[in-house]
């Protein structure tokens, strides 16, 4: 993956004014996340965070990767884990 993810959130805040704690916060809102854990789809995830939020493709598959991330996805992978831990993220950011 090119980019850091920590750069990937930075931008993210920049277009839309909301921190990766306000994204959490939506998703647990809009019942995507209960209860610590992911309940929704990536579908229904990329529709929301494209429709709802405006973000691009790429913008949004970012935030999708720091839900899965806080939640501990069984779904995300190995190398996407490690991709994220070394260029920036932090556990319970």
């Amino acid at each position: 993956m090119p980019g850091t993810f920590k750069a990937y959130m930075k931008s993210i805040q920049a277009k839309t004014g909301k921190t990766p704690e306000d994204f959490w916060k939506l998703a647990n809102k809009k019942g995507f996340v209960k209860q610590g854990k992911m309940t929704a789809k990536y579908a229904d995830l990329l529709a929301w965070l494209k429709s709802d939020i405006g973000l691009g493709h790429v913008h949004a598959n970012m935030m999708i990767t720091y839900l899965r991330l806080r939640t501990n996805d069984p779904q995300l992978t190995a190398a996407t884990k490690k991709w994220a831990y070394s260029t920036g993220y932090q556990s319970g950011e």
